[in-house]
């Protein structure tokens, strides 16, 4: 009888038992490893898993030798079975989120905020705030991202923000208000702040090693000032894959976009890429007509790519001449905040010795802020100037910028005037 009733049971259990176990199964497996890697919104993970374990369930049911209205029936329990799991795994994340409502200066703004992911938000037009969901008990990463693209196509870029602010209350079902602040005058700075405290959250753009730039470890005295005809001569000579070519074209295309995900997705390709995109940016830089994302995102590229890049900084400077070098000042004392300071990273990383007279030549012309930025560039390719009596000129003439009412410029001088002893 055994014999029999396995031999039944195996003869029921055809094709579409065995497609659909196949089914659940993978979709369970795919469901928890989404989970466990936080590859995708919690109740999608979720709902895939039940899903799975409904398939799996209807699967079994499909062996049954049952007549057709009890089929259907087994077939609709089988269906309430996935959503009663569902139900009970939605009654178990009850609360286990924060909600994250930004307002202020945002009025026909576009609003990312990005952690271990791209978390899900949109406007809400009766409360003019941009609201964020965060599920999840931990962040994984220390910082976390706010960039803002307003309406006339400014953009600023909060990259400094500690996962600490959010930590607290993490799965709590708490809701946290924050403010974006435009800022006063030219030399005012964007803010986000705590609605219910009024303490900054980010107080500053940018990346945070620029943030904290007058404490970058500086590199130590080595190539000498280089004349710009070598320099050019050598860019000249660069060559370059006709692939990675067409693919730079079309990124930089992206930079464009009206979109502001698909704008940083290629400036951070960009930045993959290596120094092989120095050429075409800085041909794309000297366009008159340039438009302000495309400036932006070719000097966010070159700044992101610099970081990966600055033992091969002999060689990036010898790809860059003094016309393109000077607009690369040019843009470090730039009015748009965030400009300036990708500017002024990327040109603090490279320790170009020529940038130094081009800086100082600025300075008359630039904001308070702008000077801080470009005594930062100073800053950067004092250590690479040969001779100990170079140095102390540059730092001498550093030292005429001081002034009473700029601590914090006056803190950068005397580390150049540190430097160059």
């Amino acid at each position: 009888m055994a014999t029999t009733s396995d031999s039944g049971w195996n003869k029921r259990a055809g094709p579409v038992f065995k497609y659909g176990l196949a089914t659940g199964f993978a979709l369970v497996l795919l469901g928890g490893l989404s989970l466990g890697l936080s590859l995708t919104n919690l109740f999608l993970e979720m709902l895939v898993v039940c899903a799975g374990l409904g398939v799996i369930l209807g699967a079994f049911g499909s062996t049954a030798s049952l007549k057709v209205p009890v089929q259907g029936a087994t077939l609709a329990g089988v269906a309430a079975i996935a959503v009663a799991l569902f139900m009970v795994l939605l009654a178990q994340m009850d609360d286990r989120y924060v909600r994250v409502k930004l307002g202020g200066d945002i009025e026909n703004a576009a609003v990312e905020f990005v952690g271990d992911q791209n978390y899900l938000g949109a406007y809400r037009e009766t409360h003019r705030t941009h609201d964020f969901i965060v599920f999840g008990k931990e962040i994984r990463r220390k910082r976390l991202n706010v960039f803002i693209t307003l309406a006339d196509n400014s953009e600023y870029h909060f990259e400094c923000i500690s996962s600490e602010v959010l930590r607290p209350h993490l799965a709590t079902g708490n809701t946290v208000e924050w403010s974006f602040q435009m800022p006063v005058g030219d030399d005012g700075r964007p803010r986000i702040v705590d609605v219910d405290s009024g303490s900054p959250i980010a107080d500053d753009v940018g990346d945070c090693r620029a943030r904290g730039s007058t404490d970058f470890v500086s590199a130590s005295p080595g190539s000498p000032i280089v004349s710009a005809p070598d320099v050019f001569t050598t860019a000249q000579a660069q060559t370059t894959n006709p692939a990675d070519d067409k693919k730079i074209r079309r990124l930089i295309n992206q930079l464009e976009s009206d979109t502001s995900h698909v704008r940083r997705r290629a400036r951070s390709s960009l930045a993959s890429i290596g120094p092989q995109i120095i050429a075409p940016a800085l041909r794309r830089l000297s366009d008159r007509t340039i438009s302000y994302r495309l400036q932006l995102g070719l000097i966010v590229a070159l700044a992101e790519m610099m970081r990966d890049y600055k033992k091969d900084r002999s060689e990036i400077i010898a790809m860059i001449g003094q016309d393109d070098l000077r607009r690369l000042v040019d843009a470090s004392a730039d009015r748009d905040r965030t400009l300036r300071i990708h500017a002024s990273e990327f040109l603090f990383d490279l320790g170009d010795p020529r940038a130094i007279p081009l800086a100082f030549g600025r300075m008359q012309t630039a904001s308070p802020n702008g000077r801080y930025n470009l005594l930062l560039i100073v800053k950067g390719a004092v250590p690479h100037v040969a001779q100990r009596n170079q140095r102390a000129s540059f730092a001498r003439q550093a030292s005429s910028f001081k002034a009473g009412n700029t601590p914090k410029t006056n803190k950068l001088i005397e580390s150049i005037e540190a430097l160059a002893r």
